[in-house]
């Protein structure tokens, strides 16, 4: 039961970078990527600090299968489909504000949506109190300041700084370098996903776990 559950777990994290790439292609907006390459790595780049500074403390995380690494799968994520979205999103800005107004609203909504049903999919797991409302803030912020970076450079970093902070503090992410989690950082991922808080039953069966 649990090879055949990892599988499918496989299989589905495979379909939804499929269907990410499928929508850069269907939407023609690879073409742009030299438009919009900064804004693309300006979100992948802080998706990047997000593993760096959350790495004792990880409020979310991808759940990866028999034969799949997690490096692997946070890359994938990280350099590919993220910066993907964000380029569809950019590529299909309209021009008038109310129109665009409608346009972040709805991909903000549809983000929403699509991690909710992931997470109801045991694809990603949540810990130290982030829910999927949080994943709504981020993706607020995400699709604004991926708009804003090349406008309001300064303005976006600022912004950016000032929410990193936040959640920091929110989460209670320990950043000092003598945090007794250091001895452990080489099992990083194997004692977050042991004992994360929030884990439930049919998660801890997908692990395996007592």
């Amino acid at each position: 039961m649990r090879i055949k559950k990892n599988y499918e777990n496989r299989r589905r994290h495979t379909v939804l970078v499929i269907l990410i790439i499928l929508l850069a292609l269907s939407s023609n907006s690879l073409p742009k990527i030299p438009k919009f390459y900064k804004n693309m790595i300006y979100v992948s780049s802080f998706n990047g600090l997000y593993y760096l500074l959350c790495r004792r403390h990880l409020v979310w995380e991808f759940i990866p299968n028999i034969g799949v690494n997690w490096l692997l799968l946070r890359l994938v994520h990280t350099i590919l489909v993220t910066p993907l979205v964000v380029l569809v999103f950019l590529s299909e800005m309209p021009h008038t504000l109310s129109k665009q107004f409608i346009h972040f609203a709805r991909w903000i909504t549809i983000s929403f949506a699509v991690e909710y049903l992931i997470h109801k999919e045991d694809l990603i797991l949540y810990a130290h109190g982030w829910n999927v409302f949080w994943s709504g803030v981020i993706y607020v912020k995400m699709y604004f300041y991926s708009y804003l970076i090349t406008k309001r450079p300064l303005l976006t970093l600022f912004l950016s700084f000032c929410s990193t902070i936040y959640f920091i503090t929110k989460f209670n992410v320990p950043l000092k370098k003598n945090h007794i989690s250091r001895y452990f950082e080489p099992l990083v991922d194997v004692y977050y996903h042991t004992f994360l808080e929030d884990l439930t039953d049919k998660k801890r069966k997908i692990f395996g776990l007592p």
